[in-house]
This record gives structure tokens, sequence and C-alpha cells, in this order.
């Protein structure tokens, strides 16, 4: 690989890793305030009679809540691997780089 190409590769792969690093803070973000808002939904049933139709209701959500969560982790997982698989090429590039300025002004 050449040293603009090189360099172009490097430019995209750590604007790439920028936007990965990005989603995999909204989605920390967001199951944050999802861990909220589930602790929320047991506080209300805690007071009420585990009869009444309202728990059922508290109860449904609370499961909604808890799929949205896996949802999130395999997400983040997903983008965290991707992650990963970025900064190995970036290493790549940033050896090819190093390689061809070496090879490029050695005398």
């Amino acid at each position: 690989m050449g040293l603009i190409t090189a360099s172009y590769r490097m430019m995209y792969l750590t604007a790439y890793k920028f936007t990965l690093e990005t989603k995999i803070q909204w989605i920390a973000t967001a199951k944050m305030e999802l861990v909220a808002s589930s602790d929320e939904v047991l506080g209300l049933g805690n007071d009420l009679d585990p009869e009444n139709p309202a728990v059922k209701q508290l109860e449904a959500r609370r499961d909604k809540l808890s799929v949205l969560e896996k949802k999130l982790d395999i997400q983040m997982q997903e983008y965290q691997n991707r992650l990963q698989m970025v900064e190995a090429e970036l290493q790549s590039c940033q050896k090819a780089v190093s390689d061809s300025i070496q090879s490029s002004f050695s005398y």
C-alpha cells in the first residue's frame, strides 16, 4: 500500500473509530436511562396489591424494558467488536505508513 493510500485509509478508519465510539457512548447513556426507568417501575409496584391489574401492567412494562436492555447489550457488543477490528486495521495502516516513509527516505 502506498503512502498516500495508507494515509487516506488511516483518516477513514480514524473517523469510523470515532463514530463507533460515539455510538457506544450513546448506547451506554440510553442503557443508564433504561435502568433508571426500570428501577422506577419496580418502585411503583411495591406499594400496590400483587393482584391489582396495574401491577401486572408494571410487570409487563418491566419485561419490555428488560428486552430492550438486552437488545442494547447486543448492539453495544457488535459496535465494540467492530471497534476492535478497526483498531487492528488502523495499527496495520500505521505500520504501512511507517514502512513507506522509512523506505522512501532511507539513503
